[in-house]
C-alpha cells in the first residue's frame, strides 16, 4: 500500500511539474521575443524588399537597392516572410516582436500539444528534449526567414506522426499548404519533400514487414502524398528557378567564405555543443529504450545528416535541435501496443522535470530581472544607447542632416539604411547575397576582410559618402590617408564626406572623437558586448589616436585582461596596419609575460617574437599549444616559419582545413608552396587560385602565383591572374 500511494504521489507530482514545464517554457519564448529583435545585421533588407512589394503590389524580381547591381534579376527567396515583417514592423517597435513571440510559442506549442496527443504529456523525456531546443536555437538571431523552417519542420513532422497511417494521399492537403508558405518564406522548404519522401518510405517498409507483402495501398498513398508536396513547390512566382538557390547558391565557395553562419562554431562554443549533442543523444537513447527500440528511422536519419552539416555550418544547429524532440515523439508513436513498455520509477520522472525546471525558471528570471547582460531591460538599455554592430546613430544622424546620394559601406550596414529610407538605389551591398551572383558577393566579401582594397573601391564607384561601422575598424586610416572627412563620430560608427562636399559640415576633430568617447563610457559604463568595445578602441587607434586607444585598452578591468578578444585586439593594433609603436607593443608584451594564463597570451607573445626575429621562440610558444586550439593566425605564422625552414611539418599543417579561415589567402600561398616542393604541382596550381582569388591585391601573393603559371604551363591560374587583375588592377 505504502508503494502504490508513492507511486501515486509521484504520478501528481509529475503531472503538476509538467504544467509547470509548459508554462514556463512558453513564457520564456515568449518574453525573449521581446528584446530588440531588429538589432540584426540581416534583417533590414527584408524589410525594404517587404516594404517595396507592398508599396508596388508586385513581386521583388530585380535589384533596386544596391547601385553596382541595379536591375540585376533576382530570385525573391522569402517574400511572404518580407511582407510579414513589413507589415509588422509598420505597427512600430512592438511589432517584429510580437510576431517573433506568436511565432515561436506555436512553435514550441505544436510540439507540447502533440505529446498530449501521442500519450506523452507527462513525460519529462519530452520535456527535456523540449527544453534543449532554445539553447540549439540560439546558434541564430531570433527573428529571421529560417522562423517559416523552423515551423515548417515541426508543424510538418508532427503532422506526419499523427497521419502514419493515412490511407489516402488527399489527407495531406493542409500540409499544401503549408508547403506553398514555406516555399514562398526560407530555402529550407525543401525538407518538405524530403521528409514525407523518407517518411512515406520507412511506412511502406513497415507496413510491407508486417503485411510480408509489397503493400500497393500504402505506396500509392504516401506515393501520391510526396508528388503533392513536390509539385506544389512550384507554386511561386519563380517557377523552377526557386530550387536554384538551395541546390546551388548555398554551395558557391564566396558564400561559404564571407557568410558567418555557413562557418563551424569553434572554441568554447564548439565544446558546449558538442556537451549538448551528447545530452540530447542521451535522452534520444532513452526514450528508445522505454519504448523498446521504437522510433521513426526516417527522422533518425535527417537528425543525423543535420549533425554532419553542423561540423561544417554552424547555421545547421537549429534544425538539429528541431529533430531531438520530434524523435521523442516518434518513439511514442511507433511503440508497439503488444508489447509491454519499461517503466521507469514515476521519480525518475520528477527528477528529470526538475532538471530542465530549475536551469529554465533561472532563464526565465533572468529575463526579467532588469540586470542581468541578456535582460530585456538591459538589451533594450543598450540598443537606445547605439551600442550595436549596426549604425543606428550615424544613420539617424544622417537623416536629420539630409545626407544623400551615393554611399558606401559594409554589407552589414546595407539593410538598416534601406530599411530607415536609403532604399532607392543608394546602398553599396547588404547581406542579401542569394541575390547576387558569385563576383559581387566575393566583392562585399573582399571590402570587409581586404581593408587596403578600399581605395580601390571608392575610386570605382565613387560615393558621396562613407559610413562605418563596427566591424569597419581600420577604415578610417585608409580613408583619411586618402583625404576624406570625419562629418559625424560615435563610437560605433561614423561618417565620411569626399573633401570638395559638405562644406556645410564641419570636421570633427581629434580631440571631439576623444571627448565623445569619453562621454559614452562616463554616462554609460562599458558595453555589456565587450567585443563591441574592442573594435571601438581599434577604431580610435585607425583614426590616428594612438596612445589614447592605448591608455583605453590598458585601463580596462584586470579581469578583461585575461579574455581572448583583449589580445586578439592587442594582435591587430601591434600588427596590422596602422600598428602601435614598438614602445606600446613592448608594453603590451610586459603584461603578457606576467600573466599566469599563458595559454590567452600565446598568440600575440608568438607574433612578438617573431617580430623581433626570434623564431625558435615563436615555434616554441605556438608549438605548445593544443593543436585542436591553434587558431588561424597562430597557425598561419607557424606554417611560415616551418616554410621558411624547409621542416617537413610544413605540409601537414598546411593541409589542415580546421585552424585556418576559409578565406585566408596566406595560407592557400603557403599551402600551394608547400605541396610545389613535394611535387604536388596540380595541387599547388588550385591552391595558388584560391590565393589570389582571397587575396587579389597582395603582391607577394600575385608574384608567386604568375611564377608558378609561367613555370608550370597553368592555364587556369593564369586565366584567374587575368580576371582578378580587371577587376582588381593590374601591379
Amino acid at each position: 500500500m505504502l508503494k502504490e500511494n508513492e507511486t501515486s504521489l509521484a504520478h501528481r507530482l509529475n503531472g503538476k511539474l509538467h504544467r509547470l514545464f509548459v508554462v514556463l517554457i512558453l513564457a520564456f519564448v515568449v518574453v525573449s521575443g521581446f528584446q530588440p529583435v531588429m538589432n540584426n545585421v540581416d534583417i533590414g533588407w527584408h524589410v525594404a524588399q517587404g516594404r517595396w512589394m507592398v508599396q508596388h503590389g508586385a513581386i521583388y524580381r530585380q535589384d533596386v537597392l544596391d547601385y553596382p547591381n541595379l536591375g540585376h534579376a533576382v530570385i525573391d527567396e522569402y517574400p511572404l516572410f518580407q511582407v510579414m515583417l513589413y507589415l509588422a514592423w509598420s505597427l512600430g517597435w512592438w511589432g517584429p516582436c510580437l510576431l517573433t513571440a506568436v511565432a515561436y510559442a506555436v512553435l514550441f506549442g505544436v510540439l507540447l500539444k502533440a505529446g498530449h496527443t501521442l500519450g506523452l504529456q507527462n513525460s519529462s523525456l519530452l520535456a527535456l528534449a523540449i527544453g534543449l531546443m532554445p539553447l540549439f536555437l540560439q546558434v541564430a538571431v531570433p527573428l529571421r526567414p529560417h522562423l517559416a523552417t523552423y515551423l515548417g519542420v515541426v508543424v510538418l513532422g508532427v503532422f506526419l506522426l499523427r497521419h502514419r497511417e493515412a490511407t489516402s494521399w488527399t489527407t495531406f492537403w493542409p500540409m499544401a499548404v503549408l508547403q506553398i508558405a514555406w516555399t514562398n518564406s526560407h530555402s529550407g522548404f525543401v525538407l518538405g519533400p524530403l521528409m514525407v519522401g523518407l517518411f512515406g518510405a520507412e511506412m511502406v517498409v513497415r507496413q510491407g514487414i508486417k503485411g510480408k507483402s509489397l503493400p500497393w495501398a500504402t505506396i500509392l498513398t504516401w506515393g501520391g502524398a510526396f508528388l503533392l508536396i513536390l509539385l506544389v513547390c512550384f507554386v511561386n512566382p519563380y517557377g523552377t528557378a526557386r530550387f536554384y538557390p538551395p541546390f546551388y547558391q548555398d554551395r558557391l565557395e564566396s558564400i561559404r567564405a564571407y557568410v558567418g553562419e555557413m562557418e563551424p562554431l569553434a572554441g568554447g562554443a564548439a565544446t558546449f555543443y558538442t556537451g549538448l549533442t551528447l545530452i540530447a543523444a542521451t535522452v534520444v537513447a532513452l526514450t528508445m529504450f522505454f519504448r523498446r527500440g521504437a522510433v521513426s528511422f526516417s527522422f533518425l536519419l535527417l537528425a543525423i545528416l543535420f549533425y554532419v552539416e553542423t561540423i561544417s555550418a554552424k547555421k545547421a544547429w537549429p534544425t538539429f535541435g528541431l529533430f531531438v524532440p520530434l524523435l521523442v515523439l516518434s518513439s511514442g508513436t511507433f511503440a508497439s501496443s503488444s508489447s509491454p513498455l519499461r517503466k521507469a520509477s514515476g521519480w525518475w520522472n520528477v527528477l528529470g522535470h526538475a532538471a530542465v525546471l530549475v536551469p529554465l525558471a533561472m532563464a526565465v528570471m533572468t529575463r526579467l530581472d532588469g540586470i542581468s547582460d541578456v535582460s530585456l531591460k538591459v538589451l533594450w538599455q543598450e540598443y537606445d544607447r547605439g551600442r550595436s554592430e549596426l549604425s543606428w546613430e550615424a544613420t539617424a544622424w544622417m537623416k536629420t542632416h539630409g545626407v544623400t546620394g551615393r554611399l558606401f559601406h559594409r554589407s552589414e550596414d546595407g539593410g538598416i539604411l534601406q530599411q530607415e529610407g536609403y532604399d532607392h538605389g543608394e546602398t553599396f551591398g547588404d547581406t542579401g547575397f542569394g541575390k547576387f551572383d558569385e563576383a559581387f558577393i566575393h566583392e562585399n566579401g573582399l571590402v570587409g576582410e581586404r581593408p587596403a582594397l578600399l581605395l580601390r573601391y571608392l575610386q570605382t564607384y565613387q560615393p558621396d559618402t562613407v559610413v562605418c561601422g563596427t566591424f569597419c575598424y581600420q577604415w578610417p586610416w585608409y580613408l583619411k590617408m586618402n583625404g576624406w572627412r570625419l562629418i559625424f563620430y560615435s563610437p560605433n560608427s561614423s561618417v565620411w564626406t569626399r573633401s570638395d562636399l559638405r562644406n556645410d559640415l564641419p570636421t570633427v576633430t581629434d580631440e571631439e572623437v576623444a571627448r565623445t568617447f569619453d562621454h559614452d563610457v562616463a554616462t554609460y559604463g562599458l558595453p555589456t558586448d565587450f567585443r563591441l568595445y574592442g573594435r571601438n578602441i581599434l577604431a580610435l587607434n585607425s583614426l590616428g589616436l594612438e596612445n589614447f586607444a592605448f591608455d583605453k585598452l590598458k585601463a580596462l578591468p584586470e579581469a578583461m585582461h585575461h579574455a581572448p578578444w583583449y589580445w586578439e585586439a592587442a594582435r591587430i593594433l601591434c600588427f596590422q596596419s596602422p600598428r602601435f609603436s614598438p614602445i606600446h607593443r613592448n608594453e603590451l608584451l610586459h603584461e603578457a609575460e606576467q600573466m599566469s594564463d599563458n595559454g590567452v597570451t600565446a598568440e600575440f607573445r608568438a607574433w612578438c617574437a617573431d617580430g623581433v626575429g626570434d623564431t625558435d621562440e615563436a615555434v616554441r610558444i605556438l608549438e605548445g599549444i593544443p593543436q585542436n586550439q591553434l587558431g588561424n593566425y597562430g597557425a598561419e605564422l607557424l606554417l611560415r616559419i616551418y616554410l621558411k625552414r624547409q621542416q617537413p611539418e610544413a605540409l601537414a599543417l598546411a593541409r589542415r582545413m580546421d585552424c585556418f579561415d576559409l578565406r585566408n589567402g596566406r595560407h592557400w600561398q603557403y599551402l600551394a608552396e608547400a605541396e610545389e616542393r613535394a611535387g604536388h604541382p596540380k595541387e599547388a596550381a588550385r591552391a595558388w587560385e584560391k590565393a589570389v582569388f582571397y587575396y587579389p591585391d597582395d603582391e607577394e601573393i600575385l608574384d608567386g602565383a604568375a611564377s608558378f603559371a609561367e613555370q608550370f604551363k597553368s592555364v587556369a591560374l593564369s586565366q584567374a591572374l587575368v580576371a582578378s587583375s580587371k577587376v582588381y588592377g593590374e601591379r
